[in-house]
Parts: structure tokens; sequence; C-alpha cells
């Protein structure tokens, strides 16, 4: 398998994992938060996440006026935060009806144009060494 199916197929899963944890909530909460019209839910969904990189910020010592975390030993928080982020990231695109596919397709397609801008960009040009 290449690295780029592998890589799809994990994207996938974790759609499947999500959109499976979504149903539990459903079936032990049939009256709850999912009972809630979608665009309701992706209000909440873009609310979690800005919440969620403000805790993920918080690990990353923003504050200056603080005294900094040890980024060696808070790594396992901060992979919780960014696990956050990407649980709630899923959600919302579940609710919005976007499939892993096309997700997967927006973001290779998105990366491209975000490497031509650079590319066409003068101040993204390669600085000559002599």
């Amino acid at each position: 398998m290449q690295e780029s199916e592998e890589t799809n197929d994990r994207w996938a899963r974790l759609f499947a994992l999500q959109d499976e944890l979504a149903q539990r909530y459903r079936s032990f909460r049939p009256e709850g938060f999912y009972s809630l019209p979608p665009q309701e839910r992706c209000i909440t969904w873009t609310r979690a996440l800005i919440h969620e990189a403000c805790e993920l910020d918080d690990e990353l010592n923003w504050k200056p006026w603080k005294n900094p975390r040890d980024l060696v030993e808070n790594r396992g928080h901060r992979l919780d935060e960014t696990a956050d982020l990407l649980h709630f990231l899923l959600q919302l695109a579940l609710d919005q009806g976007f499939s892993a596919d096309e997700l997967f397709a927006a973001y290779v397609a998105k990366h491209a144009e975000n490497q031509r801008r650079q590319e066409a960009d003068p101040a993204y040009r390669p600085i000559d060494p002599r």
C-alpha cells in the first residue's frame, strides 16, 4: 500500500470512529445535544475548536509573564489538546455532510493552492546564498 492510500485509510477510519461516537451519544441521550439541528451543532463545534486551540495555546507557553512549562514534560497534554481539536473538527465535518474523501481532497487541493501562492510571491523565494 502506498503512503497516500494508507493516510487516506487512516483519515477514513478517524471519520468512522467519530461517527460511531456520535451515534453512541445519540443512543444514550436521544433528547440531548445531538438532537439539535446540524447548524446549531456546527456553531458549537466551531466554538469548541476555538476553546481547544486556546487550551493548546496555554500548553505552548504563550504567556510571557508566566513561568514556562517544560515542553517535554507537557507533551502528553499538548497531544491530548491536539486530539481534542481533531475530535471537534471531525464532528464538524460530519455534521456538514462532508465525507473523509471530500475533506482529504479539499485539503490536498488547498495544499497545492498554498504552494502555488508561495511560489508566485517574491517574499517566499529562496535567498541566494552568494
